[in-house]
């Protein structure tokens, strides 16, 4: 089946529409807000679980903003990989997310050790595990709630660098897409501890379908990517309706059900539009800015906003404190990404590509120094002895400079002349 795919040498780039997707940006940022009202509507901070009852109704789906964040992670990600070399790709990566993560991880800890917390202080094997980004591989707990989503981007990033240092092409990705499908169910059916590690099946089906999706817009639209589309829509409905949400604990089976498969639905319809090319004209340079807002809002605003809201309801009110919380937190993320992402991510991302090629000038000094004669010093003659070619001149000691330097023959060309293979036949992502 998979023969029936166009070669990505046969499959042209769809060149139409603006070169970055500023729809991607405002589409994360409504994710993330939609994750921020969902927490402060439900938050213990208010001192009662039902400050919002009417608001809460809606507000509960913000919850899904995270599956959103999932679905762009593939179209984005993918679309970052692609004729990247998996050590640039990864430079790339760490670059994005290291710096205002590190900044979480000392502000918001230190405000925890300080006594200011939301539900535990953490101690100093925690906060060092939590530096790494890596505590949920270590089983130890997160620092903050919203942290759990990071190792799930982590374990995809690293399959994508895999990925990449095979080299990807179109046939690729619909075998990697079709083998992750299939491992989730050997991985649910055996349950293999290892395997659904690897797999992360919570995620799976958006960053899939997010894959899917960046190549129907890379490629124009044909029958294997929208089956991936589909496969993750239907995987996603399930893991969504099999851990019974909270929509069907408040408005029962039925109507529960309904509201989340209608609310999922929706976040594929968008995203299936963005790949299409329908929202090529929301094309406004302010949308970048609120791209830059998202993931240090995503990062800072549940301490921050648990922090203010139990400081000021109780004189502001719920009503006024709640605007005025979300104002603060996306204030806190401009902060984060003035001072603290905007100078150390082109830095770090600098620093890391050229430790990449640390090595570069010792390769070219080894090779350099293999293909140059010695001249480390004469070669001691032998008293009498006569040069080759100098038969008849008189017998004696002979001044090193006399000797011709010994020619140095290139080993033949395994290739014919005019066949040694172009850049592009070696393999990509080395």
């Amino acid at each position: 089946m998979l023969a029936a795919a166009p070669r990505i040498a046969d499959a042209s780039a769809n060149p139409s529409g603006p070169s970055r997707l500023r729809v991607l940006d405002l589409l994360r940022f409504c994710a993330a807000l939609g994750v921020v009202v969902f927490h402060f509507a439900e938050t213990r901070a208010w001192g009662t679980p039902n400050a919002f009852p009417t608001l809460s109704a809606v507000t509960m789906f913000g919850v899904y903003g995270v599956r959103l964040f999932f679905l762009i992670s593939g179209f984005v990600i993918l679309m970052s990989a692609w004729g990247r070399t998996p050590g640039r790709f990864a430079a790339s990566r760490i670059a994005r997310l290291f710096p205002a993560y590190w900044a979480s991880v000392l502000i918001l800890g230190g405000l925890a050790v300080a006594g200011l917390i939301t539900d535990h202080r953490p101690s100093l094997t925690e906060l060092l595990a939590n530096m790494t980004m890596l505590q949920h591989g270590f089983s130890v707990r997160d620092l903050e709630i919203v942290y759990w989503t990071l190792w799930q981007e982590l374990v995809f990033y690293a399959l994508i660098a895999c990925f990449a240092a095979v080299g990807i092409t179109y046939r690729r990705c619909l075998g990697f897409m079709g083998a992750w499908v299939l491992l989730l169910a050997i991985a649910d059916r055996v349950n293999a501890d290892l395997l659904q590690a690897v797999l992360v099946p919570f995620s799976a089906p958006y960053f899939i379908a997010g894959m899917a999706l960046y190549l129907i817009h890379r490629f124009g639209g044909s029958l294997f990517p929208w089956l991936f589309v589909g496969a993750g829509w239907t995987l996603g409905l399930y893991t969504a309706l099999d851990g019974e949400p909270t929509a069907i604990r408040r408005f029962g089976p039925a109507l529960g059900s309904a509201l989340v498969v209608g609310v999922i639905s929706l976040i594929f319809l968008v995203m299936i539009l963005v790949a299409v090319g329908a929202f090529d004209r929301v094309d406004w340079r302010w949308l970048t800015f609120l791209g830059t807002l998202t993931y240090p809002l995503y990062l800072f605003h549940h301490h921050v906003g648990f922090l203010l809201i139990q400081w000021l309801h109780p004189v502001l009110g719920n009503r006024v404190t709640l605007p005025l919380v979300v104002a603060a937190v996306l204030v806190v993320a401009y902060g984060v990404h003035r001072l603290v992402e905007r100078p150390l991510q082109p830095r770090m991302r600098a620093a890391l590509e050229r430790s990449l090629a640390a090595d570069a000038g010792r390769v070219r000094e080894t090779a350099a120094g293999s293909a140059t004669p010695s001249t480390s010093g004469p070669t001691p003659s032998t008293p009498g002895s006569v040069p080759a070619g100098a038969e008849g001149a008189t017998p004696g000691p002979v001044p090193a400079t006399s000797a011709p330097a010994p020619a140095v023959v290139a080993p033949p060309s395994p290739y014919a002349q005019g066949t040694a293979p172009r850049p592009s036949y070696l393999p990509r992502g080395g």
